[in-house]
């Protein structure tokens, strides 16, 4: 039996997911309205993101909310592909949203490259208002713009870390990988991070549970 002190600390309560069985009925009758209600919950996070990957030059030459859109647009698209039983929704919107940079990146990397929004696909015209008034809101929240920035102003290995593990929401495991820790230094590293994320009330709508 594990431990219970072991566990890291409880983070702050949020709202609750809707249950596999509710989401999948919902979003038979009404998959915008589905769609927009998750999204909503991992919009800020996929805008910090994208923030974050876009820095210094990059910044001027693609927008995140343009990142966002896409992503928007892609993830909609692909909604009724979507099953909670194999994965967290914001897994699955990540998988889309590193998928949408990268092709923009690559854009951007050609010679004489147009604006990489203008290079993507055209987007779904049947994307809800309400998720396109999303993206516009977390957009122009000021207080998520200054969050970014602050954390423009870390480390790498700090910033790499609230990427994987705090916004992304990947497994100890995984972003030890990726950052060429072992587990255990990766975990400590995050929990330590974790509790100074616990006093600037602005991460509280990026962070993974």
């Amino acid at each position: 039996m594990n431990d219970p002190r072991s566990r890291e600390p409880d983070a702050p309560a949020r709202p609750e997911e809707p249950r596999t069985e509710e989401l999948v009925e919902r979003a038979r009758g009404d998959p915008g309205g589905a769609f927009a209600e998750l999204y909503g919950k991992v919009a800020p996070a996929v805008y910090g993101w994208a923030g974050l990957h876009l820095r210094g030059a990059l910044r001027a030459r693609l927008d995140p909310e343009d990142v966002l859109q896409e992503v928007s647009c892609r993830a909609f698209e692909r909604f009724a592909t979507f099953d909670p039983a194999q994965g967290e929704f914001r897994a699955w919107i990540f998988g889309i949203a590193r998928n949408v940079l990268h092709k923009a990146l690559r854009q951007l990397a050609r010679p004489e490259a147009p604006a990489a929004a203008d290079a993507w696909a055209p987007g779904v015209t049947a994307l809800p208002d309400t998720a396109t008034s999303i993206t516009r809101r977390v957009a122009r929240d000021e207080s998520l713009q200054e969050f970014v920035d602050a954390v423009g102003e870390w480390s790498e290995e700090d910033r790499k870390l609230l990427i994987l593990r705090g916004l992304e929401g990947l497994p100890h495991e995984e972003v030890a990988r990726r950052l060429g820790l072992n587990t255990e230094t990766a975990a400590k590293r995050w929990q330590r991070l974790r509790e100074r994320l616990r006093q600037d009330p602005r991460s509280l709508a990026l962070l993974a549970a």
